[in-house]
């Protein structure tokens, strides 16, 4: 995936997620899992590693931070999907709930309204998504303990 837009991050999902990898590359030496997980979060790691930390106040009311619920449209179909970015104990596929440590949520971090991502969906391939809406971002609703 390429990125158009430097990678902006919230000091509180900074911090937040730096723990999530800290704790998936913790257990995954102690208690081998399935390989996706771990591998999400070195992935995840280097991202943070390049991303610019702001203030919860100054991040942009387009940018996707933990915890937003997104509109992603299909190229070319023009389908429509809405998700919301969480950490991963409260992922749920049923709920629309993705993880930040799948690819689509890695993809989704700090993208921003209008940008094309594209993604290896599991089971769907490469696809290329539209980041059409943010119906909710935290920050944006004077939401920082999100």
């Amino acid at each position: 995936m390429t990125r158009i837009h430097e990678i902006r991050l919230t000091e509180l999902d900074a911090v937040r997620l730096e723990r999530t990898v800290m704790e998936v590359l913790k257990t995954s030496a102690v208690e081998p899992q399935g390989a996706a997980e771990p591998q999400g979060a070195a992935e995840l790691e280097a991202l943070l590693d390049n991303a610019a930390i702001v203030p919860s106040a100054s991040i942009g009311p387009g940018v996707v931070t933990m915890n937003s619920t997104v509109v992603l449209e299909a190229r070319p179909s023009g389908e429509r999907t809405t998700l919301t970015l969480v950490y991963p104990k409260d992922a749920d596929p049923d709920q629309s709930r993705v993880s930040v440590l799948s690819p689509v949520g890695r993809a989704l971090l700090g993208a921003h309204v209008g940008d094309l991502i594209g993604v290896l969906v599991p089971g769907h391939g490469e696809r290329e998504l539209m980041v059409a809406e943010l119906a909710y971002q935290p920050e944006a609703n004077g939401r920082f303990d999100l």
